[in-house]
């Protein structure tokens, strides 16, 4: 059964490449990541989403953050990547309501897992 209590979930990951990365496929991908995420809050009883954030850096000096605020809007994207790398560091927060906190997490480690599968298959 939901609840109307917060969930707060963390996860932390360090994604290697063997060929560079560019930036434009790694937001396009993590947008992606999010557009499933709030489309499986939607379809599943969330009743309130605190924000959907995915915080990237790598190497510390630069940073991208990808928010969603509402869950009928788009992400909003700040900050600055290099053009390529080969390794970044992603802190994926998500706070919403009203929904079981394994059922949250459970899609979030999907959605990661496809993430590390797209990159690693690249």
């Amino acid at each position: 059964m939901p609840e109307d209590s917060s969930i707060i979930l963390n996860k932390n990951i360090i994604l290697t490449f063997a060929e560079p990365v560019s930036k434009d496929d790694f937001i396009k991908k993590i947008k992606e990541a999010a557009a499933n995420l709030v489309s499986f809050l939607k379809s599943n009883g969330c009743s309130q989403l605190g924000h959907i954030k995915f915080i990237s850096t790598t190497n510390g000096e630069d940073y991208l953050q990808l928010s969603v605020l509402d869950i009928d809007q788009g992400p909003k994207v700040d900050g600055i990547l290099k053009k390529t790398f080969e390794k970044i560091k992603v802190t994926l927060n998500v706070i919403v309501f009203g929904m079981k906190k394994d059922d949250v997490n459970k899609k979030i480690t999907e959605e990661i897992t496809n993430l590390e599968n797209y990159f690693h298959s690249a």
